[in-house]
């Protein structure tokens, strides 16, 4: 318990020094949470503007740190800043074409069939309504639960929990389309 309590008080100490400018806390907090944020980009958008679109996320969140207000845990309100800048980019960007353009090609056996399966997926989820896929990757990707998930959204627990339902039938649908 001591552990946690001393990761919470060292995230408060990060996050007050961001607020303040401090460099080193916003790198700090950078290192922390890029992965999960990067992960949910490439999800969102594909893996040709994640990157960029992760340095956006994060100019975002550090000129907005003044209105956090933490009512809420730190993640869920930076996944929330994440979701709607990637959604507030897949409008900008509409329509978007192959997310699979920059991504290598398939390699040849059981692993190039995995990645061709992964492919397939992440080709499917770019097919996804952006509301459905945030659900979604919400739930499978980060691990959250439905109540998390309507934290983050700002949406009611049924609608997070009808979403996903939407989601789940509406890949499985895609994925049926292109033989997987």
């Amino acid at each position: 318990m001591v552990q946690s309590n001393s990761i919470a008080t060292d995230l408060e100490q990060i996050l007050a020094g961001s607020r303040d400018g401090d460099r080193l806390a916003q790198s700090k907090l950078y290192e922390r949470f890029q992965r999960s944020v990067y992960g949910l980009a490439v999800r969102m958008v594909g893996r040709c503007e994640a990157d960029d679109l992760t340095q956006e996320i994060f100019l975002r969140v550090f000129a907005g740190l003044g209105s956090f207000r933490g009512t809420a845990g730190f993640s869920t309100w930076l996944y929330r800043v994440a979701i709607n800048e990637c959604l507030r980019y897949r409008r900008a960007r509409r329509p978007m074409g192959d997310a699979r353009g920059c991504e290598p090609e398939a390699q040849e056996g059981t692993v190039g069939r995995r990645l061709e399966q992964a492919e397939a997926l992440e080709h499917a989820l770019q097919r996804l309504d952006p509301p459905l896929r945030a659900v979604f990757l919400l739930r499978h990707s980060e691990g959250m639960d439905y109540k998390r998930i309507s934290a983050v959204l700002g949406i009611p627990i049924s609608t997070a929990a009808t979403r996903l339902g939407r989601a789940r039938a509406e890949l499985q649908r895609l994925l049926k389309g292109i033989g997987f």
